[in-house]
């Protein structure tokens, strides 16, 4: 439980036809899964909730590892990068926040 290995899922499809994803996460050592949720909209909010939820299930891992995705990260947040919501749950737990390179799926390909 030392590094989370978190991603959003698409293409699960409501019983209204509505697109939602699916925020995953595994532990990176055993591949144990530490969250699997439908997110009818993947809004920060939502991915902080189940983020949360996990933790209080399984513990705070020491890092989490993520792409780039704006419920992620406000790095690429123009004109200046600013701190969203997730990244604010990460600092305020002790979470080490790793982001894979760009246009590089794979690095989290486990999940």
């Amino acid at each position: 439980m030392h590094l989370w290995q978190l991603d959003l899922v698409g293409g699960i499809y409501l019983a209204d036809g509505r697109e939602s994803r699916m925020l995953t996460g595994i532990d990176d050592h055993s591949r144990f899964l530490v969250v699997a949720a439908v997110l009818a909209v993947p809004s920060v909010r939502a991915v902080c909730e189940a983020f949360t939820a996990a933790m209080r299930t399984h513990g705070s891992p020491s890092a989490v590892l993520t792409d780039h995705g704006k419920q992620f990260t406000g790095r690429c947040t123009k004109p200046i990068h600013a701190e969203v919501l997730f990244e604010r749950v990460c600092r305020e737990n002790g979470i080490t926040g790793r982001r894979i390179k760009p246009c590089s799926p794979t690095t989290t390909g486990k999940i």
